[in-house]
């Protein structure tokens, strides 16, 4: 028993390991997506911004949240903010800071509906420049919102459309898979190639997904701080990355697994038919040695 129960793993071991790396790919795409839309998921983030305290620039920023008329914006110069596919989470909250009529250290926020939220306005800042030309003195005040900038990143450059498209295709793979995992089921062998083809539209989808993300976020990572004169602080979401590009690599193995398969088959299957003919050719030589024998025994 233990024996066939082996061989049939072995036998059909290709497609275990293809049912298993979509699953995890399914895993992995899933909190990808979800980074960033509760608390629990908020360490899964794509960018994380925050003010840089070695900037020449913070004790003026520290100043413009403590001299409100009221001491709800004190403190507000050491919140981090992580941008994530679905959601927004704002965390390292001062105590002072009453969120929901509550006093709260982190919240998430949908990333559609942070403009409604009372962070938003609070976060505004202005920085007074000094413009001089021609001996004349002018001074311009320029808004920063370091939640706007997340609010871009979510909403404006990285958008969870792919992802989810790729979620959704590879749930599809899955239950494919599954199907032909059961035994003496009708329409196997026409499942096979649009399955294949399947796994290659998932690869492709996600490859520019991937790529789309790693060019915004390392664009975010280089030139937000420069642009901000080294007032903000950019880091790269770490686990975020190694999941989308882990999930690619499983995506691409599945589809060489299975153009593997495909070639495996039309391989048998030429030879198969090569068989055929040389068994059909063997065939019409005997019959022709035969009735040429006969004619020659008759004359």
């Amino acid at each position: 028993m233990s024996v066939t129960l082996l061989w049939y793993f072995l036998k059909r071991s290709p497609k275990f390991i293809i049912i298993i790396l979509n699953f995890i790919t399914i895993f992995l795409t899933f909190f990808l997506l979800t980074g960033c839309y509760n608390e629990q998921n908020k360490n899964t983030f794509l960018v994380k911004y925050q003010f840089n305290k070695h900037s020449s620039f913070f004790p003026i920023i520290k100043q413009s949240y403590d001299n409100t008329n009221s001491n709800k914006t004190q403190g507000l110069e050491n919140i981090v903010i992580r941008s994530g596919y679905m959601g927004i989470c704002i965390d390292n909250i001062p105590n002072n800071y009453n969120l929901h009529n509550q006093p709260l250290k982190s919240t998430c926020y949908p990333r559609k509906n942070i403009s409604d939220v009372s962070f938003y306005n609070d976060l505004m800042i202005k920085i007074s420049s000094v413009n001089s030309q021609n001996s004349s003195v002018s001074t311009d005040k320029t808004n920063l919102n370091i939640l706007k900038l997340a609010q871009i990143t979510s909403v404006n450059i990285i958008h969870p459309y792919i992802l989810g498209a790729t979620i959704i295709l590879s749930l599809i793979h899955f239950l494919l898979l599954f199907y032909l995992m059961i035994p003496h089921v009708p329409l196997k062998k026409y499942i096979n190639k649009p399955m294949f083809l399947l796994s290659l539209i998932m690869t492709l989808l996600w490859g520019i997904g991937a790529t789309w993300t790693h060019i915004a976020v390392h664009s975010a990572f280089d030139f937000i701080p420069e642009a901000s004169m080294n007032i903000i602080k950019v880091k790269k979401g770490k686990k975020a990355a190694l999941m989308s590009w882990f999930s690619f690599s499983f995506l691409l193995l599945i589809s060489c697994i299975l153009f593997a398969n495909e070639w495996k088959n039309s391989q048998d299957s030429e030879n198969e038919n090569a068989h055929e003919s040389d068994k059909e050719n063997i065939y019409n030589y005997h019959y022709y040695s035969s009735d040429g024998s006969s004619f020659g025994t008759k004359v």
